[in-house]
């Protein structure tokens, strides 16, 4: 039957359906083709190849997969067959330990189960004033007529707001542009290593090593501060982190390495691809301006001038709509990767044991099966009636199932609060002629040049 899930732990493969397999150096195969254009690769392999193919990189064989019904077989049906692929936990271990992001199975759920309180609703819009507080900070610096990298500015301020909201702390006054500059090294040196042949030891005596230890320890730092700051007191601040500390189970509670290893996520998953997501959101309203004066209408409306609070945005459905849209053309997480830990069919195709899966959002939010003229940046797509009309699996940019990013509704929440406080005073705008780089790493993001814009107060 159509969108049937078959599922067996030893298919025979004259009963499967071949998967496509891109042609590719003999030796290479692949590799550098991916490594020249990852998005790229993903979305014209997709576009050559169906919704599934697969690619070889050395002696290792990848699968590709933007079929929305094996996507939500592996999220959500047989999430517990999937795990993070090895090589990935490898890679992420010196920074985020054994934290969610990395993390598989029964030690997952544990920690799962102890922090997901932490991003209740009520707590997590709470934190919706400091937002708009520290982007009105960050634009009473701006000068009119000034050039300013907006990427730069939104990474600042998603590390402010995470900061805060995670520890209590104003780094502002002090860590700011140490932490900034440790996230950065750490991003820059993980990818590097993701795009070696062979993976280089933490412990080799190399400069990137050294570097990548020291940005390390410039957060670890701050965390056990934070650690020791709350076991003094015993005070719950309302911060994420003192949930951390304090909350316990049948086993009691997090060990300091546990403590370290989850904030060191939440510090990464909670900044960067944020930041991302604002600065592409930005790209595509200064690209739509007839977008921009739609957005402006619904502010006027609600807002009248006052500033923006929480309960304001199920007033204010096209701000939703937006982001949304931006998600899905340009998505900050362009893809993800998953590794079944036994053999498993679905869908009519095999996928052996330990085999690395790339599920690719951008190819997907790029599938015209689901959305019609899928490059153009249309928010008034999104309606609940458009949203209705697509498969499970089509759209997922914080994944789904079980392991749906924790902090999908603060980031949601976020994102929007800090737009529509920048478009109550600040012009969407790129320098004439410009066009970013669209650099596929941790995240995607515009690369060295950045996004370039000139302030402009309305």
């Amino acid at each position: 039957m159509p969108g049937e899930t078959v599922v067996q732990s030893n298919a025979c493969s004259s009963t499967t359906k071949p998967i496509p397999r891109k042609p590719g150096h003999w030796f290479w195969g692949n590799l550098f083709e991916l490594i020249e254009d990852r998005s790229g690769f993903l979305i014209d392999g997709h576009r050559d190849y169906g919704d599934v193919f697969a690619a070889r990189l050395v002696g290792r064989e990848l699968i590709c997969v933007r079929d929305p019904a094996i996507v939500n077989a592996i999220n959500v049906t047989h999430w517990q067959d999937f795990y993070k692929p090895a090589h990935i936990k490898m890679m992420w271990k010196p920074f985020l330990g054994e934290g969610l992001v990395p993390n598989d199975g029964e030690s997952w759920k544990r920690q799962h189960k102890l922090i997901m309180p932490g991003f209740h609703k009520q707590r997590v819009d709470a934190y919706a004033p400091r937002m708009v507080e520290f982007t009105e900070r960050m634009i009473d610096r701006w000068q009119a007529g000034e050039r300013r990298d907006f990427r730069e500015e939104m990474t600042g301020l998603a590390l402010v707001v995470v900061a805060n909201t995670l520890f209590d702390i104003d780094i502002e006054k002090g860590d700011a542009k140490s932490i900034r500059n440790a996230m950065i090294d750490i991003s820059e040196i993980l990818v590097r290593d993701a795009d070696k042949l062979v993976p280089r030891p933490s412990w080799w005596p190399t400069r990137e090593n050294r570097r990548k230890r020291k940005a390390i320890k410039v957060v670890e730092d701050i965390i056990h501060r934070a650690i020791e700051e709350r076991r003094r007191t015993g005070k719950d601040r309302g911060d994420l982190f003192s949930h951390m500390v304090f909350v316990e189970d049948e086993q009691g509670r997090m060990t300091e390495k546990q403590l370290r290893d989850e904030a060191m996520t939440l510090i990464f998953a909670g900044h960067e691809t944020t930041a991302h997501a604002l600065t592409w959101a930005w790209y595509l309203l200064a690209k739509n301006p007839d977008k921009v004066a739609k957005m402006r209408e619904d502010l006027n409306r609600v807002i009248q001038g006052r500033r923006i609070e929480v309960e304001d945005l199920a007033n204010l459905p096209y701000l939703e709509m937006v982001m949304k849209e931006s998600l899905r053309l340009l998505p900050s997480v362009w893809a993800y990767a998953r590794e079944p830990q036994r053999d498993i069919v679905i869908e009519g195709y095999e996928f052996k044991k330990g085999q690395p899966i790339t599920i690719s959002h951008i190819a997907m939010g790029r599938n015209p099966k689901y959305y019609d003229n899928p490059l153009e940046f249309r928010p008034e797509r999104w309606t609940r009636e458009f949203e209705r009309s697509l498969p499970r699996g089509a759209y997922t940019p914080f994944a789904a199932g079980p392991r749906v990013c924790l902090g999908k509704q603060f980031a949601m929440m976020e994102m929007q609060m800090i737009l529509g406080t920048l478009l109550q005073r600040v012009e969407p705008n790129i320098p004439e002629g410009f066009e970013p780089d669209f650099v596929t790493e941790l995240s995607m993001h515009p690369g060295e040049r950045g996004l370039p814009m000139d302030v402009r107060f309305f």
